[in-house]
């Protein structure tokens, strides 16, 4: 591919020099007193040994929520081992988690890699009584704690309402769909789609699977904006792949910033520091910054619940979520926040506590 667009280098490698800063920290925090320990011992009297297992660590959310979920624990009773990494390889997160219960963990953090291919580790760790909670990314079955995600279908809607607001409610609009293996996928699709189709009929929604692929994503935005010069908006449901989508629309001269002549509205599910930035710069209209922090905070409360035998109570929480049930399992709903350029500085957005 052609080099990134200048206006997106700066962020860019900001979010490269993030992503082996939040790895380093992960890392140092679980060996050198976020309770965890190089060799799996105890940090602490009183501790409960624990795992936390990731799908993957090329993605800047991931790394930063997992170094968020290992600082957020040192003032906790949870001892974390060594943080797995599963390289967006679904076997070998079953194998991680196989492990981490081996290493002695009484309890469990996971980030399915596949919602569908996760069950077999859940369904070993429900025989070895070790409490999971899934965060992030909910499982399409067996048992858990709790899991605690975003509304993604609601993300899916309030990108959908945010494009055809922008757009005047009619044109071609484009959705990079995520992974379908993948419930937060699925659920971003579906929210995006049903509101379209439900409610603006002079939008022309066109849908392409990605499978959460920087590549797959890249040509599809590529080979439909050739075939559909009159495009108005892009859909990406991950923050992930911004650079490439970005360098596409460049190289086909359809780079115009937010309020130029030709601009395609462009929204984004993630809210990391380079979407806020590219958001500062009028690159990108708007991201939607999922509650990371919430994730980290109410997975470790959760997990803490578990062990100790308590339940988690269905219903209207007391930090502005529900907890609905999901396949026979708790799940806590978190709210999402649209980011423009009216709030785009809100100190409160984990991006912008990730940059500082």
């Amino acid at each position: 591919m052609p080099s990134y667009h200048a206006s997106i280098s700066r962020p860019r490698r900001r979010s490269i020099a993030l992503a082996a800063v939040g790895i380093a920290g992960a890392l140092s925090l679980t060996l050198a007193g976020c309770g965890g320990s190089a060799d799996g011992t105890s940090g602490g009297s009183g501790s409960t040994q624990v795992g936390y297992s990731a799908p993957f660590l090329s993605a800047q959310f991931e790394v930063v929520l997992q170094d968020t979920v290992l600082q957020q624990a040192k003032d906790s009773s949870l001892d974390f081992l060594s943080p797995t990494n599963a390289d967006s390889d679904s076997g070998q997160q079953i194998t991680d988690v196989a492990n981490l219960i081996s290493a002695g963990a009484k309890g469990l953090i996971v980030v399915a890699n596949d919602s569908k291919a996760i069950i077999p580790a859940l369904d070993q760790a429900k025989s070895a009584n070790v409490p999971v909670v899934a965060i992030d990314i909910g499982p399409d079955g067996g048992h858990v704690a709790a899991i605690v995600r975003a509304d993604n279908v609601g993300m899916g809607e309030m990108a959908c309402k945010a494009m055809a607001d922008a757009i005047g409610g009619e044109g071609k609009v484009l959705s990079l769909m995520g992974a379908e293996t993948s419930i937060n996928g699925r659920e971003r699709s579906q929210g995006f789609h049903d509101c379209i189709t439900q409610n603006y009929p002079n939008i022309t929604l066109i849908e392409r699977p990605t499978d959460w692929d920087p590549t797959k994503q890249a040509n599809a935005l590529q080979t439909v904006l050739a075939a559909n010069p009159d495009l108005k908006g892009v859909f990406q449901q991950s923050d992930y792949a911004l650079s490439p989508t970005l360098n596409v629309l460049k190289t086909a001269g359809r780079d115009a910033k937010v309020g130029e002549d030709g601009h395609i509205f462009d929204i984004s599910i993630d809210g990391t520091p380079q979407a806020l930035d590219l958001v500062r710069q009028g690159v990108l209209d708007a991201a939607i910054s999922q509650p990371l922090g919430g994730y980290a905070k109410y997975g470790l409360q959760y997990l803490q619940d578990a062990l100790a035998g308590k339940e988690i109570p269905l219903g209207p929480t007391d930090h502005d979520s529900k907890v609905v049930e999901f396949n026979g399992n708790p799940m806590d709903l978190l709210p999402a926040v649209l980011v423009t350029k009216d709030n785009v500085d809100d100190s409160s957005l984990w991006g912008n506590q990730a940059d500082q």
